[in-house]
């Protein structure tokens, strides 16, 4: 199947990545149903057609990040209420809300995510159904939701109070040179991570913002990871159980420094790209950064080393990794949109990595 020139396919592309980039966009039917790109859609441009009246499509721009007017921050005092829940102090803010430690009746605390319900881009209600499933398959590394509804104008949810994410962790805690884990502590807590990733795929969910931020470990079990944040999941499994046919292209979503080369290039994502994330996230605890750190927040840029990075650039991004990281890598990248992965194939050469580093699993860096 061809990669490049001016009529590349927008799906059914084994690496589901590394085309061209291009300025111009124009979609046409051809003879096989299948919607081409002339040139490419721009990193930062969403288009949306209708395939079922066959018509030129109409296309988008969909912002990466939420502006002023998308996002209502609410603002909760220290010392007030909500519903049953009392407001101690703010824990942290993000694009598409916020979030305050609670306490309820009985002095426990607990972590409350609120965002205005006149926001346009509104989050909680995907997370609240997430969470749901994955409580019901009985998912280790994802919180427990305790209440969750709406107050005023303020949607919200409460949920597991976890402790610090891994970014935090691999700055406070780096043993030598450079924010990064110890070998051993950066490949068991990339073998949970995977495990978290893999429970969210099996009931039915990609995550789209795999990164060290939106993993954090509990309040008292230092060795429990969890993964956190799934305001931007997408259902990928329809309503009889198979997997959903992938949009023409969709919008950026997730984090430039570690999202898959398919989100650079607007395609649809797939479980393959969360373990694209992933992968990029291990190689950063592992080594401290990754090549492309200094090109943010330029997407286009970012892209290209991510490309070249699968050839003459590769022995620079995994310079200081196990060589199974660039194994994995090339198996990631062998999958198609509709293949499940083999977690337990990764697993196995995370674990292969301990052995032969001759590395301990445990103690974690931050245990004391």
């Amino acid at each position: 199947m061809p990669r490049h020139g001016n009529d590349v396919p927008l799906i059914h592309d084994p690496l589901q990545c590394m085309i061209p980039y291009y300025e111009n966009v124009a979609l046409e039917f051809c003879e096989d149903s299948l919607p081409r790109l002339l040139g490419s859609v721009p990193v930062t441009t969403a288009v949306v057609g209708l395939i079922e009246e066959r018509e030129l499509a109409q296309y988008q721009t969909i912002q990466t990040n939420p502006n002023s007017e998308d996002v209502k921050l609410v603002s909760l005092k220290d010392g007030s209420s909500l519903c049953s829940w009392s407001i101690v102090k703010k824990l942290g803010e993000g694009g598409f809300g916020a979030v305050y430690l609670v306490k309820d009746s009985k002095g426990r605390e607990f972590a409350l995510k609120a965002e205005s319900v006149d926001q346009s881009v509104k989050v909680l209600k995907m997370e609240v159904y997430v969470l749901r499933e994955l409580k019901k398959k009985n998912a280790k590394h994802f919180c427990d939701i305790v209440d969750s509804g709406q107050f005023q104008n303020i949607n919200y949810i409460v949920m597991t109070l976890v402790g610090s994410s891994l970014q935090d962790l691999r700055k406070m805690h780096s043993k030598g040179e450079g924010d990064k884990l110890t070998l051993g502590c950066a490949l068991s807590v990339g073998m949970k991570c995977l495990e978290a990733i893999k429970e969210l795929h099996e009931v039915g969910y990609l995550h789209r913002d795999v990164k060290p931020a939106n993993y954090a470990i509990d309040k008292l079990d230092p060795r429990k990871i969890y993964l956190l944040d799934m305001g931007l999941c997408r259902k990928y499994i329809g309503r009889h159980g198979e997997i959903r046919k992938p949009r023409w292209a969709a919008g950026f979503r997730g984090t430039i420094r570690y999202a898959a080369l398919s989100c650079h290039v607007s395609r649809e994502q797939c479980r393959k790209d969360d373990l694209e994330s992933w992968l990029y996230q291990q190689v950063e605890l592992t080594t401290g950064s990754l090549p492309w750190k200094c090109f943010e927040p330029d997407k286009k840029q970012v892209a290209l080393c991510k490309e070249k990075c699968r050839g003459a650039a590769s022995s620079e991004m995994f310079k200081d990794c196990p060589e199974e990281y660039a194994i994995i890598l090339r198996y990631i990248d062998s999958l198609i949109y509709y293949k499940t992965p083999d977690y337990d194939k990764i697993t196995q050469l995370m674990r292969g990595a301990l052995i032969r580093n001759n590395v301990a699993e445990y103690p974690y860096d931050w245990e004391e």
